[in-house]
């Protein structure tokens, strides 16, 4: 794929960002509990940030659903009927296993 963009580098680099909102909001709300409690002496502030974690998690997760299919550029994880038995490693629509190489 000389000159093109690789598109399962956009997957795994939405992939990467919806794990680290997920993973990183019980540390990143914790902290910032912590320090605004000892400096200010409340605790509004932390729940600012644990909303806003919150609706930054909500995108990146859609974000991340919605990858389109190298091969038949439909949703990758996603079909209304029938439903997808469970998130695997292959597009829900047209079989392609992740990361292989959708001209094949």
């Amino acid at each position: 794929m000389s000159g093109s963009v690789d598109p399962w580098q956009e997957y795994r680099r939405r992939r990467n960002l919806t794990l680290f909102a997920f993973l990183g909001y019980t540390p990143v709300c914790f902290v910032i509990a912590v320090v605004t409690i000892r400096l200010f002496h409340t605790t509004t502030p932390a729940f600012v940030a644990a909303f806003s974690w919150m609706a930054f998690y909500a995108v990146a997760d859609i974000r991340f659903q919605s990858f389109k299919c190298p091969r038949c550029s439909k949703r990758f994880f996603f079909r209304w009927w029938p439903p997808p038995i469970s998130f695997g490693r292959r597009c829900v629509h047209c079989g392609l296993p992740e990361y292989k190489d959708p001209s094949c």
